[in-house]
């Protein structure tokens, strides 16, 4: 497609993720995606279809930088937890308004959370184009934290930072959560049949609320841990345009079974082909979107198989009846 040798570009796009000099900026691209994922896996069990994940990022990254900004004369051990958890507490408030609809009125959920994205988006645009707009850059971004606000770094030499580990620490909370949990049982049953969650007396309209609120709050810290990680700023594109991380993420949990242990591996492999085909560009001049591509092939061939194999099965249960 791009008329380069197959075989040299994935060559180089698998140096550029994998290999262990690439490897801590993939897990540094891997760090939102996984977060994001994990917290779409809490809706997604309960087939609550979030999909503004995107706008609950750019909210969450957004409060962390005026956080930070606001607390910059606090140390760093007082500052950065309250900067994580206004982040995360700005985008579960984002995810209220589509749970309260869907939960009060029957609203669909996918339509609302697709059109917040938007709005979250434009509001993040003015909030970067004027009242918190860095004097001193021609873009639109706020200042510069300060260096000690900064996560920190985990491995000398690379920007392996904090906000990785924490990133997947929640990995296995959220298994906990979703497998141990009387909260997790009511919300895979919520998710298999609505009417006998009702009958068995699960309060749907709470736990719509919460499992949003949890996906909500997780996208958020997502963009927190952008912001104090990586870009030390707020600035529009927090999230890569080719792949957003809010809207990759939804293959991330979907690929990953819903499963936090396959998200965590699945964010990894995809955080790898973002990373990758930096790599993949510059030594095979291979376009960078060319990783776009790759992933809807993943997912169209994932998809292929979920078909397939339902197709196989409804034929075998009515040959076993016949």
């Amino acid at each position: 497609m791009a008329g380069r040798n197959p075989a040299t570009a994935y060559y180089w796009m698998f140096r550029g993720a994998f290999f262990p000099s690439a490897l801590p900026e993939t897990l540094i691209r891997a760090a939102p995606l996984l977060l994001v994922s994990l917290g779409l896996a809490v809706a997604f069990t309960a087939k609550i279809w979030n999909i503004g994940a995107e706008g609950q990022l750019y909210i969450g990254g957004m409060l962390a930088a005026i956080t930070g900004l606001m607390l910059k004369d606090l140390p760093a051990p007082l500052a950065m937890p309250l900067i994580f958890l206004v982040a995360g507490l700005g985008g579960a408030a984002w995810a209220f308004l589509p749970a309260f609809l869907r939960a009060k009125y029957e609203i669909n959920e996918i339509i609302t959370t697709l059109m917040l994205n938007y709005v979250a988006i434009y509001l993040v645009s003015y909030l970067l184009n004027n009242p918190f707009k860095d004097p001193l850059s021609q873009f639109p971004e706020t200042q510069t934290l300060p260096e000690h606000l900064w996560a920190p770094i985990l491995v000398p030499g690379t920007r392996l930072h904090l906000g990785v580990l924490i990133a997947f620490l929640f990995v296995p909370l959220v298994f906990l959560l979703l497998r141990r949990t009387g909260f997790g049982l009511k919300l895979e049953v919520l998710g298999a049949n609505p009417k006998a969650a009702k009958y068995a007396g699960v309060p749907s309209a709470l736990l719509i609320v919460q499992a949003m609120l949890v996906s909500g709050f997780l996208a958020g810290l997502a963009g927190g841990i952008e912001v104090l990680g990586v870009q030390h700023k707020m600035r529009l594109g927090i999230s890569p345009p080719m792949s957003p991380y809010g809207f990759t993420g939804i293959a991330v949990a979907l690929l990953g079974f819903l499963n936090p242990l396959l998200i965590a591996l699945t964010s990894v492999f995809l955080g790898g082909v973002i990373n990758g085909s930096m790599t993949m560009h510059r030594m095979a001049g291979i376009p960078v979107g060319m990783a776009g591509i790759i992933q809807a092939l993943i997912i169209i061939f994932i998809l292929a198989s979920y078909f397939v194999e339902e197709s196989l099965l409804q034929r075998v249960l009515r040959g076993w009846k016949r």
